[in-house]
Formats: C-alpha cells, sequence, structure tokens
C-alpha cells in the first residue's frame, strides 16, 4: 500500500485503483510494454524494486505467453485445415475407387455373358479400350502397350 505522503500514490492510484483497472493496466503493459511512463516517475521503481521485478517478469512472462498463445492458435489452425484437407482427398479417392469398381464391374459383366466359344484373354484384350477409357477419366497413368502385355500375362 502507498502512503498518503507518497509522491507516486496519485500515479499507482490512477493504474491499480481495482481490478478492473489493474488488469486493463497490466494488459496494456503486456500488449506493448511501456516502463518509460514508470520511468518518468523519478524514484517510483527505485524505491520500489518489487514493483520494478514484478513489472520486467510480467513483461517478459507476459510477452513469451502472448507469443506461444498466437503460435498455438496458428499452428492448430493448420492443423485443422490439413486434416480437412485430407478428409476429403480421402473421400475423393474413395469416389474415385467406387466408380472405377463400378465400371470395371460392368465391363466383366458385359465380358461374362459373352463368355461363348471365345476365350477369356480374347474377351479381356477386346475391352482394353474401355479399359483405357476408364483409366484416362480416373488420371492413371499408363501406355497402351503395358495394358496390353498385363492383359496377356493374365491367366486364362
Amino acid at each position: 500500500h502507498a502512503s498518503e505522503s507518497d509522491d507516486h500514490t496519485a500515479f499507482l492510484r490512477a493504474q491499480f485503483s481495482d481490478v478492473r483497472t489493474a488488469m486493463v493496466t497490466l494488459f496494456v503493459l503486456m500488449s506493448s510494454p511501456n516502463l518509460p511512463d514508470y520511468i518518468a516517475h523519478d524514484g517510483l521503481l527505485q524505491d520500489r524494486p518489487g514493483l520494478l521485478g514484478f513489472l520486467i517478469s510480467f513483461i517478459l512472462l507476459g510477452s513469451f505467453g502472448m507469443m506461444a498463445l498466437l503460435t498455438g492458435v496458428i499452428s492448430e489452425s493448420m492443423f485443422e485445415k490439413n486434416r480437412i484437407r485430407q478428409e476429403e482427398m480421402r473421400k475423393e479417392h474413395e469416389n474415385l475407387l467406387e466408380g472405377i469398381g463400378g465400371r470395371a464391374e460392368d465391363i466383366y459383366l458385359s465380358l461374362a455373358s459373352e463368355t461363348g466359344e471365345a476365350r477369356k484373354n480374347d474377351l479381356i484384350k477386346s475391352a482394353v479400350p474401355q479399359i483405357e477409357e476408364i483409366f484416362e477419366e480416373a488420371g492413371v497413368d499408363f501406355t497402351h502397350g503395358c495394358l496390353v502385355e498385363l492383359v496377356e500375362l493374365m491367366d486364362s
């Protein structure tokens, strides 16, 4: 407590008169450290080493705390956006595979109905253009020769 005869009583009361004012004063001090306001009052900090130690500690810890808080918020936001993007990519991939699977099943069923006397490999070779179309729409990197070679390597 500052005594009434203290030269700095009016300044200290203006800064720390009640809890709300003290909180605002400390928030302003943390967000924009302005010790010259305190130094301008001759003898204020020299006569109160505890106040000086508190203000310096509060500014340092408050600044680091504020930086850590902002860094954490930014990092969390980036992680959340990345997680959402990965989930969207997973869904797109699933939809793509579902579409490819459905079209491949249609090709298989159409080939199964033609199994008369033709050999299975010949039937599959006849479906290569349809398979190529599916792969091109899906963005699969392939060559016609590789696809034909794959069909030839399949068991009859």
